[in-house]
C-alpha cells in the first residue's frame, strides 16, 4: 500500500467536505500518512473525535451565553483542557515512529504554550473535524 497516496486521497476527500476551508492540509495529510504507516488508524479516528469534541466545547465557551453559570463554564474549560491534552498525546503517539525532524516541527508548531501554537493547534483541530465527518460518511 502506498501510504502517501492513500493519505492524499483521504485528505482531498476531506478538503472537498470542507469546501476548501482546510487551514493545515499538508499537516493533516502527513498525520493521516503516519497513521497508515504505523497501523494506528484507530488513533487517527480517536484524534478526529477528540478534535470535534474540543471544537464543540470551545464553541460553547466562546459564545459566553449569559445562561451559562460560572460553575458550568469552569467545568467546560476543564474539559477543554483535558481534550486538548488528549489530542496532544495522540499526535505524539502518531509521531513516535517518525523522524526527529518532524517531531521537532510539530512540537514547535502545535505543542508550545504560546498564542501562535495554540492557534495552530486549534486550526488543526478544525481540520480534523472534517476528517471526523469523512469517517462518519464512510462507515
Amino acid at each position: 500500500m502506498d501510504y502517501k497516496l492513500e493519505a492524499e486521497k483521504i485528505s482531498n476527500a476531506v478538503e472537498d467536505l470542507a469546501k476548501g476551508k482546510l487551514k493545515n492540509k499538508e499537516d493533516l495529510t502527513r498525520i493521516i500518512e503516519l497513521a497508515f504507516s504505523s497501523g494506528k488508524m484507530d488513533k487517527l479516528q480517536e484524534l478526529a473525535f477528540q478534535a470535534k469534541y474540543s471544537q464543540g466545547i470551545l464553541k460553547i465557551i466562546r459564545s459566553r451565553d449569559n445562561t451559562i453559570d460560572d460553575k458550568y463554564l469552569s467545568t467546560l474549560q476543564n474539559e477543554f483542557i483535558v481534550s486538548i491534552s488528549k489530542i496532544k498525546n495522540i499526535l505524539e503517539e502518531l509521531l513516535e515512529d517518525s523522524y526527529q525532524f518532524l517531531k521537532t516541527i510539530y512540537k514547535e508548531k502545535f505543542f508550545q504554550l504560546t498564542f501562535q501554537s495554540m492557534n495552530a493547534l486549534n486550526d488543526l483541530c478544525s481540520d480534523l473535524v472534517y476528517l471526523k465527518y469523512y469517517f462518519n460518511d464512510n462507515k
